[in-house]
């Protein structure tokens, strides 16, 4: 069940490989592409509406949960809720939220006889668009994408990251784990996928190094790799 990050037409390479092995499922978050508007975008309600889809949908468990960068940490929080029903985890470029650790410099006081300094910056919005390997999608899917953009849907905030965070189990024991890791080389980075392998003593790490963040499209056979891994974990 790949349970977020991205629509659910960014993730076909992916689904089309891992259909010819076993059964998936995407799904669009309520309120974006084809879904009907719903609840308040919180890590809880996302947990609810994918258990109540598959619950639905009559999809049998238990499920091997795949979640890209936010999607990462609803699985996370799923398994959590549902351990009985979740088999294994892919976590692919689990949600970043603290790229510095350290605090923000104070703004210096302005002199004279220095040239001007930067004291604020806006955040750069990057879309898929621009991080990834676009073209590699099927000229459908990206038309889906852009359309599924302009109706201004509501995306992960890093408050309610940090909100989620807060409820997902401290280990998931022996539960098969990939960690699908980029080729981001920050020290915050590297230490956040140690501590993600250390959640379960039966994980394995996939590096797809040549990926911004959007793994599912620009390094798919990654993904599916892990997928396969997982399934096949004792």
């Amino acid at each position: 069940m790949i349970v977020g990050g991205g629509f659910s037409f960014d993730w076909d390479l992916v689904q089309s490989q891992v259909a010819k092995f076993t059964r998936v499922c995407t799904y669009d978050v309520s309120g974006t592409a084809w879904s009907d508007p719903g609840p308040d975008l919180t890590c809880s309600a996302r947990v609810n509406e994918i258990h109540t889809a598959l619950k639905k949908g009559a999809v049998e468990g238990p499920y091997v949960l795949v979640g890209l960068s936010m999607g990462a940490v609803v699985a996370r929080r799923f398994a959590g809720r549902y351990p009985s029903e979740t088999a294994g985890m892919v976590i692919v470029d689990h949600a970043f939220l603290n790229p510095v650790e350290k605090s923000p410099p104070a703004e210096p006081e302005p002199r004279p006889d220095q040239p001007p300094v930067l004291i604020h910056q806006e955040p750069i919005v990057l879309t898929v668009e621009d991080t990834s390997d676009f073209g590699n999608l099927p000229a459908r899917d990206r038309e889906l994408h852009r359309w599924a953009m302009s109706l201004g849907p509501a995306l992960p905030t890093v408050e309610m990251a940090e909100a989620c965070l807060k409820e997902v189990p401290a280990t998931l024991g022996k539960m098969p784990l990939a960690v699908v890791s980029t080729g981001n080389d920050l020290p915050a980075y590297l230490k956040l996928q140690t501590e993600l392998l250390a959640l379960s003593s039966n994980s394995r790490q996939f590096i797809a190094d040549r990926s911004f963040h959007s793994v599912e499209i620009d390094q798919p056979e990654v993904v599916v790799r892990a997928i396969r891994t997982v399934l096949a974990a004792p």
